[in-house]
């Protein structure tokens, strides 16, 4: 039986659809009600619940795959603090008191952050990383660190797996729904200067490795295998969709500040970190992944295709 938290969000409930058809056993828990989880798999539970050792211990359940985060960019620090950290604490001390022996805690590509910028840090895998002032990517590398230690201490087996951008048929929070939107207007913004490499990953494919996963040891980065940068992507939507592409070219330093106050006076629903983000070189190399979890099922062109077909 495995436990999925934060099973609520869009690849939760994409993983409970694929489980299902796949017949594995799962329970799902959120900390609010899903209907798109059925019934039988799913229990409203906060994770940071007393009562979550009480339900692992119920349900059987023998491994642990963990995506409960906060990912709403607006919200109060303390409580990001206190359900990204205090969260994952509980899923650990629940799992130790349990004899759990595999957990997959899914982090994200953005703790890698600004490659070219000093002040960052070292993993255990010899990776910088530099996440400068991404509150969510700095709590998904403090949680790493618990998942880490724990496993080191405990001896149960630990797979990080270090997201790319996510898609679904259709978008997806952020730059999938900004590829849904040149396809249909041919137009998308870019940083002046700036045209990075962009690696993408269908949720599907996030599916397929978080189970693979289970029972291995490791930190993976999770992508599609081939490089294609900003423009490329927005180009090809464009295409897809048969509009002319029309690129909005923004200067970095006055975008950034013009967002900013927008942000601090609560008129712009997108945090000034986002400009930043849209020079930054996330792509890895994945064949460590490839060779230990399979191969993604999705190029970068064939994510661009389903989600404006």
């Amino acid at each position: 039986m495995i436990l999925i938290t934060g099973i609520g969000g869009f690849i939760g409930r994409r993983m409970a659809e694929i489980f299902r058809e796949r017949k594995i056993d799962f329970v799902g828990i959120d900390y609010k009600e899903s209907s798109y989880v059925p019934k039988e798999n799913f229990i409203k539970l906060d994770v940071r619940d007393s009562k979550l050792a009480d339900i692992i211990r119920e349900k059987k359940v023998d491994s642990i795959i963990h995506m409960a985060f906060v990912t709403a960019p607006k919200i109060d620090p303390n409580i990001r603090k206190d359900i990204d950290i205090n969260g994952s604490k509980n899923i650990i001390e629940s799992a130790v008191k349990n004899g759990i022996k595999d957990i997959v805690f899914i982090s994200s590509e953005r703790v890698y952050g600004d490659q070219k910028a000093e002040g960052g840090v070292i993993d255990k895998d010899g990776n910088y990383l530099n996440p400068l002032d991404d509150i969510y990517a700095k709590d998904k590398i403090e949680a790493e660190n618990l998942f880490l230690d724990a496993s080191e201490k405990n001896g149960f087996n630990l797979s990080i797996l270090r997201l790319a951008i996510v898609c679904i048929k259709g978008g997806g929070p952020g730059l999938g729904d900004m590829i849904n939107s040149a396809s249909k207007t041919g137009r998308y913004m870019k940083l002046r200067g700036k045209n990075p490499p962009i690696q993408l990953i269908h949720c599907d494919d996030v599916v397929d490795a978080a189970y693979n996963a289970l029972g291995k040891n490791g930190i993976f980065d999770i992508g599609a295998e081939d490089k294609i940068t900003l423009t490329e992507i927005f180009e090809y939507a464009a295409q897809l969709g048969g509009k002319k592409p029309s690129p909005i070219n923004l200067p970095e330093k006055p975008t950034y500040y013009l967002v900013k106050f927008l942000w601090n006076i609560g008129l712009s629903p997108i945090p000034p970190l986002y400009v930043r983000m849209l020079g930054y070189d996330f792509f890895r190399d994945v064949s460590k992944t490839v060779e230990t979890l399979g191969k993604p099922k999705y190029s970068s062109k064939e994510i661009i295709e389903n989600i404006v077909s």
